[in-house]
Protein backbone atom coordinates (compact mmCIF):
# COMPACT_ATOMS: atom_id res chain seq x y z
CA UNK A 1 0.00 0.00 0.00
CA UNK A 2 1.69 3.32 -1.02
CA UNK A 3 2.15 6.01 1.55
CA UNK A 4 0.23 8.90 2.27
CA UNK A 5 1.32 12.67 2.08
CA UNK A 6 -0.99 15.38 3.50
CA UNK A 7 0.29 19.22 2.96
CA UNK A 8 -1.45 21.57 5.17
CA UNK A 9 -0.73 25.54 4.73
CA UNK A 10 -1.32 27.90 7.42
CA UNK A 11 -2.70 30.85 5.40
CA UNK A 12 -2.23 34.23 7.56
CA UNK A 13 -3.62 36.57 5.10
CA UNK A 14 -2.54 40.66 6.16
CA UNK A 15 -4.54 40.61 9.12
CA UNK A 16 -3.07 37.39 10.18
CA UNK A 17 0.35 38.58 9.44
CA UNK A 18 -0.48 41.59 11.39
CA UNK A 19 -1.56 39.49 14.86
CA UNK A 20 1.56 37.62 14.31
CA UNK A 21 4.67 39.58 14.03
CA UNK A 22 5.88 41.99 16.65
CA UNK A 23 5.96 45.15 15.58
CA UNK A 24 9.91 45.65 15.10
CA UNK A 25 9.81 42.39 12.50
CA UNK A 26 6.77 43.60 10.05
CA UNK A 27 6.69 44.31 6.84
CA UNK A 28 4.31 45.58 4.84
CA UNK A 29 5.94 44.04 1.28
CA UNK A 30 5.48 40.50 3.05
CA UNK A 31 1.92 40.28 2.80
CA UNK A 32 1.88 40.99 -0.93
CA UNK A 33 4.60 38.63 -1.26
CA UNK A 34 2.40 35.67 0.89
CA UNK A 35 -0.24 36.23 -1.91
CA UNK A 36 2.10 36.03 -4.73
CA UNK A 37 3.48 32.59 -3.37
CA UNK A 38 -0.15 31.08 -2.80
CA UNK A 39 -0.40 31.68 -6.74
CA UNK A 40 3.02 29.87 -6.74
CA UNK A 41 1.98 27.12 -4.49
CA UNK A 42 -1.59 26.45 -7.13
CA UNK A 43 0.80 26.73 -10.33
CA UNK A 44 3.24 23.71 -8.68
CA UNK A 45 -0.21 21.69 -7.38
CA UNK A 46 -1.80 21.67 -10.33
CA UNK A 47 1.80 20.57 -12.23
CA UNK A 48 2.40 17.67 -10.05
CA UNK A 49 -1.42 16.94 -9.88
CA UNK A 50 -1.31 16.94 -6.10
CA UNK A 51 -4.34 18.56 -3.90
CA UNK A 52 -3.50 20.66 -0.64
CA UNK A 53 -5.38 21.87 2.67
CA UNK A 54 -5.57 25.46 2.98
CA UNK A 55 -6.10 26.89 6.27
CA UNK A 56 -7.37 30.52 5.85
CA UNK A 57 -8.27 32.66 8.62
CA UNK A 58 -11.98 34.11 7.80
CA UNK A 59 -11.58 37.77 7.99
CA UNK A 60 -9.86 37.71 4.93
CA UNK A 61 -13.23 36.10 3.31
CA UNK A 62 -15.18 39.07 4.61
CA UNK A 63 -16.25 41.72 1.79
CA UNK A 64 -13.59 44.46 2.67
CA UNK A 65 -10.89 46.05 1.05
CA UNK A 66 -7.56 44.19 -0.15
CA UNK A 67 -4.96 43.07 0.86
CA UNK A 68 -6.94 42.11 3.74
CA UNK A 69 -9.87 40.89 2.09
CA UNK A 70 -9.04 38.45 -0.48
CA UNK A 71 -11.61 36.61 -1.31
CA UNK A 72 -11.22 35.64 -4.74
CA UNK A 73 -8.10 34.28 -4.08
CA UNK A 74 -9.75 31.66 -1.20
CA UNK A 75 -12.60 31.01 -4.09
CA UNK A 76 -9.89 29.91 -6.44
CA UNK A 77 -8.31 27.61 -4.04
CA UNK A 78 -11.42 26.14 -3.43
CA UNK A 79 -12.32 25.69 -7.19
CA UNK A 80 -8.72 24.39 -7.72
CA UNK A 81 -10.05 21.48 -5.82
CA UNK A 82 -8.11 22.06 -2.55
CA UNK A 83 -9.74 21.96 0.99
CA UNK A 84 -10.44 25.35 2.53
CA UNK A 85 -10.21 24.82 6.61
CA UNK A 86 -10.51 27.67 9.24
CA UNK A 87 -7.98 29.07 10.95
CA UNK A 88 -9.58 30.94 13.15
CA UNK A 89 -11.31 34.76 12.14
CA UNK A 90 -8.32 36.86 12.39
CA UNK A 91 -5.46 34.19 13.58
CA UNK A 92 -6.11 34.95 17.68
CA UNK A 93 -4.24 33.62 20.52
CA UNK A 94 -6.97 31.47 21.61
CA UNK A 95 -5.50 30.74 25.23
CA UNK A 96 -6.29 34.14 26.09
CA UNK A 97 -9.82 34.48 24.64
CA UNK A 98 -12.72 33.91 26.91
CA UNK A 99 -15.60 31.60 25.75
CA UNK A 100 -17.62 33.68 23.96
CA UNK A 101 -14.68 35.04 21.53
CA UNK A 102 -13.42 30.93 20.71
CA UNK A 103 -16.81 30.21 20.00
CA UNK A 104 -17.59 33.42 17.90
CA UNK A 105 -14.13 32.76 15.91
CA UNK A 106 -14.70 29.38 14.94
CA UNK A 107 -18.56 30.01 14.39
CA UNK A 108 -18.10 33.15 11.87
CA UNK A 109 -14.89 31.71 10.26
CA UNK A 110 -16.49 28.99 9.08
CA UNK A 111 -19.31 30.87 7.87
CA UNK A 112 -16.92 33.49 6.23
CA UNK A 113 -15.45 31.25 4.55
CA UNK A 114 -18.50 29.03 3.37
CA UNK A 115 -19.98 32.17 1.99
CA UNK A 116 -16.98 32.79 0.17
CA UNK A 117 -16.54 29.82 -1.39
CA UNK A 118 -19.86 28.95 -2.26
CA UNK A 119 -20.11 25.56 -0.87
CA UNK A 120 -22.35 24.58 2.53
CA UNK A 121 -20.90 23.15 5.30
CA UNK A 122 -17.68 22.19 3.30
CA UNK A 123 -15.08 24.27 6.05
CA UNK A 124 -14.79 21.12 8.26
CA UNK A 125 -11.22 21.47 9.53
CA UNK A 126 -9.75 23.76 11.92
CA UNK A 127 -6.09 24.45 12.69
CA UNK A 128 -5.22 26.65 15.23
CA UNK A 129 -3.48 29.84 15.14
CA UNK A 130 -0.04 29.98 16.73
CA UNK A 131 -0.44 26.16 17.10
CA UNK A 132 -1.90 27.36 20.39
CA UNK A 133 -2.94 25.54 22.88
CA UNK A 134 -0.13 23.20 23.01
CA UNK A 135 -0.97 21.74 26.49
CA UNK A 136 -3.94 19.09 26.83
CA UNK A 137 -4.66 18.84 30.55
CA UNK A 138 -6.83 15.44 29.53
CA UNK A 139 -3.47 13.76 28.50
CA UNK A 140 -1.71 15.57 31.43
CA UNK A 141 0.54 17.86 29.08
CA UNK A 142 1.22 21.18 29.95
CA UNK A 143 2.69 23.91 28.21
CA UNK A 144 4.03 26.96 30.47
CA UNK A 145 4.06 28.75 26.40
CA UNK A 146 0.63 29.18 26.27
CA UNK A 147 0.54 31.51 29.06
CA UNK A 148 -2.76 30.75 30.14
CA UNK A 149 -3.78 28.25 32.84
CA UNK A 150 -6.94 25.90 32.54
CA UNK A 151 -9.72 26.70 34.18
CA UNK A 152 -9.12 30.19 34.55
CA UNK A 153 -8.30 30.58 30.81
CA UNK A 154 -10.53 27.74 28.93
CA UNK A 155 -8.73 28.12 25.39
CA UNK A 156 -5.99 27.21 27.07
CA UNK A 157 -6.80 23.41 26.68
CA UNK A 158 -6.80 21.75 23.57
CA UNK A 159 -9.75 19.11 25.20
CA UNK A 160 -12.02 22.78 25.42
CA UNK A 161 -11.15 23.71 22.40
CA UNK A 162 -12.20 20.07 20.70
CA UNK A 163 -16.32 20.19 22.60
CA UNK A 164 -16.60 23.78 21.14
CA UNK A 165 -15.47 22.44 17.80
CA UNK A 166 -17.98 19.66 18.09
CA UNK A 167 -20.49 22.02 18.90
CA UNK A 168 -19.58 23.91 15.62
CA UNK A 169 -20.15 20.46 13.34
CA UNK A 170 -16.51 20.83 12.42
CA UNK A 171 -15.14 17.16 11.49
CA UNK A 172 -10.82 17.64 12.69
CA UNK A 173 -8.51 19.67 14.21
CA UNK A 174 -4.67 19.54 13.89
CA UNK A 175 -2.62 19.03 16.77
CA UNK A 176 0.99 18.44 17.98
CA UNK A 177 2.47 15.12 16.44
CA UNK A 178 2.56 13.95 20.39
CA UNK A 179 1.08 14.90 23.84
CA UNK A 180 3.29 13.64 26.33
CA UNK A 181 2.18 13.68 30.36
CA UNK A 182 4.81 16.81 32.13
CA UNK A 183 6.90 14.10 33.95
CA UNK A 184 7.71 12.73 30.37
CA UNK A 185 8.53 16.02 29.41
CA UNK A 186 11.18 16.79 31.94
CA UNK A 187 12.81 13.21 31.85
CA UNK A 188 13.19 13.34 28.18
CA UNK A 189 13.97 16.99 27.48
CA UNK A 190 16.86 16.32 25.77
CA UNK A 191 15.66 13.12 23.77
CA UNK A 192 15.09 13.71 20.29
CA UNK A 193 12.55 11.58 18.64
CA UNK A 194 13.21 11.29 14.94
CA UNK A 195 10.34 10.33 12.42
CA UNK A 196 7.60 9.62 14.67
CA UNK A 197 4.37 9.32 13.21
CA UNK A 198 1.83 10.22 15.63
CA UNK A 199 -1.67 8.53 15.67
CA UNK A 200 -4.88 9.88 14.44
CA UNK A 201 -7.37 9.57 17.57
CA UNK A 202 -11.13 11.29 17.55
CA UNK A 203 -12.03 13.15 20.56
CA UNK A 204 -15.21 14.51 21.22
CA UNK A 205 -15.99 13.38 17.74
CA UNK A 206 -13.49 15.20 16.34
CA UNK A 207 -10.20 13.75 14.93
CA UNK A 208 -7.08 15.07 15.77
CA UNK A 209 -4.61 15.89 13.18
CA UNK A 210 -0.91 14.94 13.94
CA UNK A 211 1.00 17.66 12.96
CA UNK A 212 4.79 16.03 11.99
CA UNK A 213 6.69 18.29 10.57
CA UNK A 214 7.05 22.30 9.28
CA UNK A 215 9.11 22.42 6.30
CA UNK A 216 10.29 21.02 3.33
CA UNK A 217 14.29 20.79 4.08
CA UNK A 218 15.81 17.86 4.24
CA UNK A 219 14.91 16.50 7.02
CA UNK A 220 11.16 17.14 5.96
CA UNK A 221 12.62 15.26 2.97
CA UNK A 222 13.74 12.03 4.69
CA UNK A 223 10.89 12.39 6.87
CA UNK A 224 8.77 11.58 3.25
CA UNK A 225 11.71 8.70 2.61
CA UNK A 226 10.85 7.08 5.77
CA UNK A 227 6.91 7.64 5.57
CA UNK A 228 7.40 5.85 2.05
CA UNK A 229 9.23 3.04 3.21
CA UNK A 230 7.19 2.27 6.35
CA UNK A 231 3.73 3.17 4.51
CA UNK A 232 2.73 5.92 6.37
CA UNK A 233 0.85 9.17 6.34
CA UNK A 234 2.89 12.01 6.81
CA UNK A 235 1.31 15.86 7.57
CA UNK A 236 3.36 18.49 6.38
CA UNK A 237 2.88 22.22 7.36
CA UNK A 238 3.59 24.84 5.52
CA UNK A 239 3.44 28.96 5.63
CA UNK A 240 3.05 30.53 2.35
CA UNK A 241 4.78 33.85 3.64
CA UNK A 242 7.89 31.59 4.79
CA UNK A 243 8.66 30.90 1.18
CA UNK A 244 10.13 34.29 0.96
CA UNK A 245 12.61 33.37 3.65
CA UNK A 246 15.83 31.28 3.04
CA UNK A 247 14.87 28.68 5.61
CA UNK A 248 13.18 25.40 6.10
CA UNK A 249 10.12 26.57 4.44
CA UNK A 250 11.75 28.27 1.27
CA UNK A 251 10.60 28.03 -2.22
CA UNK A 252 13.74 26.18 -3.49
CA UNK A 253 13.07 23.29 -0.58
CA UNK A 254 9.63 23.78 -1.21
CA UNK A 255 10.42 22.89 -5.05
CA UNK A 256 12.61 20.15 -4.26
CA UNK A 257 9.87 18.20 -1.97
CA UNK A 258 6.99 18.52 -4.85
CA UNK A 259 9.51 16.71 -6.92
CA UNK A 260 10.56 13.83 -4.63
CA UNK A 261 7.24 14.04 -4.06
CA UNK A 262 6.31 13.83 -7.62
CA UNK A 263 8.67 10.85 -8.14
CA UNK A 264 7.01 8.48 -5.66
CA UNK A 265 4.10 9.05 -7.08
CA UNK A 266 5.42 8.02 -10.43
CA UNK A 267 6.51 4.65 -8.94
CA UNK A 268 3.03 4.58 -7.09
CA UNK A 269 4.94 4.58 -3.48
CA UNK A 270 2.81 7.59 -2.47
CA UNK A 271 -0.62 9.38 -2.37
CA UNK A 272 -1.60 12.41 -1.98
CA UNK A 273 -4.63 13.64 -0.16
CA UNK A 274 -6.52 16.24 1.67
CA UNK A 275 -6.94 15.96 5.11
CA UNK A 276 -10.86 15.60 4.98
CA UNK A 277 -10.38 12.92 1.85
CA UNK A 278 -7.98 11.28 3.62
CA UNK A 279 -9.84 11.24 6.90
CA UNK A 280 -12.58 9.80 4.86
CA UNK A 281 -10.83 7.42 3.04
CA UNK A 282 -8.98 5.79 5.99
CA UNK A 283 -9.68 6.62 9.63
CA UNK A 284 -13.58 7.28 9.49
CA UNK A 285 -14.61 4.21 7.76
CA UNK A 286 -11.57 2.12 9.81
CA UNK A 287 -10.10 1.79 6.36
Amino acid sequence: MPAKLIIIWDYDSALGQINSTMPYNFDFKHIYEEIENVENILIKAKEKNIKMTFACIGFAAEESVYPFGNASQIKKISEAGHEIASHSWRHEWFPHLTDKQIFRSLERSKQALEKCTGKENSVSGFVPPHSRPMSWYKKYSVSLGDRAIYPFHKGGDTGYILRQLSLLNYRWCRVLRSYKPVWEKILNSGAKEEFFFGKWEIHNDILCVPQHYTGFDEYARKYLEKAVEKNEALVIVGHPAALSRNKSESADNFNEFMNIAEGYIAENQLETYTVTEYADKFIRQGA
